[in-house]
């Protein structure tokens, strides 16, 4: 009985998370027809914002890198150093998000303590077995999409916002250059 409510269940999540993006696709493509009219669409921005294929999006992932050398057991002096490298490098690259605007606020603050402390205890429950390693992969990843979304999000409604009160003060198009 557990085995076929189990399986109700778990089919019922597969198609809501179907249905999720059946509606996600729709509003992408809504947006991005939006977008192709108005290069102040704050779609348009978040494309520009993000960098070369959205790097500075994933780039939030790269920074926390550290937390896969903290789930692991035994690590080597090399996979450490080449660790801290990719974080540096990825962090210095996700930095430039920041630069001008304040992105960060309260919750985001409240979040990303959050965040580093749930990747502690997940990094301490796969290095100690009680996880599998898949689960701070897939935190690391996530967190730091998430991260990084909402952080070049926040840059392109605020640069939105300038643009608009730059056309609402001159009554003139906007700089698209931002």
């Amino acid at each position: 009985m557990n085995d076929i409510l189990l399986g109700v269940i778990l089919f019922g999540l597969l198609v809501l998370g179907l249905f999720g993006v059946i509606f996600l696709i729709s509003l992408w493509l809504k947006a991005s027809t939006e977008s192709e009219r108005d290069p102040n669409h704050l779609y348009s921005i978040f494309w520009e914002e993000a960098g070369f294929k959205g790097e500075k999006i994933s780039s939030a992932s790269g920074c926390l890198f550290p937390f896969i050398i903290l789930a692991n057991p035994n690590f080597d002096i090399e996979g450490l150093i080449l660790c801290i490298v990719i974080s540096v490098v990825c962090g210095l690259y996700h930095s430039s998000v920041y630069r001008g605007y304040a992105i960060i606020t309260g919750k985001m603050k409240v979040a990303g303590v959050a965040a580093l402390c749930m990747l502690t205890a997940v990094s301490f429950l796969v290095r100690y077995q009680a996880l599998s390693s898949f689960y701070i992969i897939f935190c690391v990843a996530s967190i730091g999409a998430a991260w990084g979304s909402y952080a070049v999000y926040r840059r392109a409604y605020l640069i939105r916002l300038e643009r608009v009160v730059w056309r609402v003060k001159n009554q003139t198009k906007p700089p698209l250059v931002s």
